[in-house]
């Protein structure tokens, strides 16, 4: 009776690779993790969120993640683009109180280098603003934003919102209209892209 062979199990692990996932040049090309696979075609498409403590050692903005996604790879280095930013939902959770108005923009923007944008705005008024103002504070943002990105690349804008500078020019002139506690890009998304990001 003939005996059935066994088939020789292989350490599928030892067939793995350690690779360094890199982040895009608007974050310097930094390594922000790493990862395995068997086959670096197995990489491509995967995504990988961080916080900006991770990302730059920023502890005063460990509540900004920031996702990447990766679109190739070579050697041992997994490259990927930029492909959204949001703020943690315990940090907005902790933002916004009582007796406070929210006013909230969603706004299609295209960077002057062809990316196309969907950016959410936040801002958080003292008391009870009334509607006229709410609208007009809608209005600005929504203006505001447009013009900051038809002046910026990809790389400009995504770290003129992490680093605070766009959310910091928005309060200064929304301000005027009534009395805010703070305004916030809340949420940054890449619809379409030009050319893939760096």
């Amino acid at each position: 009776m003939a005996r059935a062979r066994r088939k020789k199990k292989i350490d599928t692990w030892k067939t793995k690779k350690t690779y360094d996932i890199i982040a895009p040049s608007m974050f310097e090309g930094r390594k922000i993790a790493e990862t395995v696979a068997s086959d670096p075609k197995h990489l491509l498409g995967r995504t990988i969120t961080v916080t900006m403590r991770e990302l730059a050692g920023d502890f005063s903005k460990q509540h900004i993640k920031v996702q990447f996604q990766i679109n190739d790879v070579k050697g041992n280095q997994a490259f990927t683009r930029f492909k959204g930013q949001a703020l943690s939902r315990d940090y907005m959770r902790s933002q916004i109180r009582r007796k406070t108005t929210r006013v909230e923009a969603v706004i299609d923007v295209k960077t002057k280098d062809g990316h196309s944008l969907r950016v959410k705005v936040i801002g958080l008024a003292i008391g009870r603003a009334q509607t006229s103002q709410e609208r007009l504070i809608r209005k600005q943002m929504t203006e505001l934003v447009k013009e900051a990105a038809q002046k910026s690349d990809l790389d400009q804008f995504v770290q003129d919102a992490v680093k605070g500078k766009i959310s910091i020019s928005l309060y200064r002139k929304l301000n005027k209209i009534y009395p805010l506690k703070r305004v916030e890009v809340r949420k940054i998304k890449v619809l379409e892209s030009h050319k893939a990001a760096a």
